[in-house]
């Protein structure tokens, strides 16, 4: 639902403030630069980067994972993911192991102390994310999540028309 100072359907280039405002890919950096800048700052002191803890949160929900498959999730370039996985598995965050069946496949898991890590930090991104969207309304925010788990889920669909086609 828009209120009265945005464009539902704003066409690129903008002409006016309210349609930059209005478009979903704007905000979304925003909000995204956003969080990402302000949580590098909480966490600078625990030496855990965003792209760190995206690759721990990413093994935290989904288990073993292959570098690939991680990159994707956390949103990395494929050489940034392999590099920062090195740096876990040094810190001894993440565990990375050959699979059995197919020696040039690669997965990474989180290690106990990884899980430990995430842990003691919960607290911290749980308090931010509260302060992030406290003031709106439990409904409204399901909505959004829903609204943009749908255009992600079609684009996924594209893309795999795409591949196949």
């Amino acid at each position: 639902m828009a209120n009265r100072n945005t464009t539902v359907n704003p066409s690129f280039p903008f002409h006016k403030a309210d349609e930059l405002d209005s478009f979903l890919p704007y905000l979304l950096t925003r909000l995204t630069h956003i969080w990402s800048s302000e949580l590098n700052a909480m966490l600078a002191d625990q030496k855990l980067p965003t792209p760190k803890l995206r690759l721990l949160s990413s093994l935290s929900a989904h288990g073993e994972l292959t570098v690939g498959e991680l990159a994707a999730l956390a949103v990395l370039e494929q050489s940034t993911a392999s590099r920062t996985v090195d740096q876990l598995v040094d810190a001894g965050l993440a565990d990375r192991s050959i699979s059995e069946t197919d020696q040039r496949k690669r997965t990474v898991v989180l290690t106990r102390k990884g899980e430990q890590k995430l842990s003691e930090i919960a607290p911290l991104i749980n308090d931010f994310h509260a302060r992030l969207v406290g003031s709106i309304d439990p409904d409204d925010l399901s909505k959004c999540v829903d609204v943009l788990n749908r255009i992600l889920n079609a684009k996924k669909a594209e893309d795999t028309i795409g591949e196949s086609g």
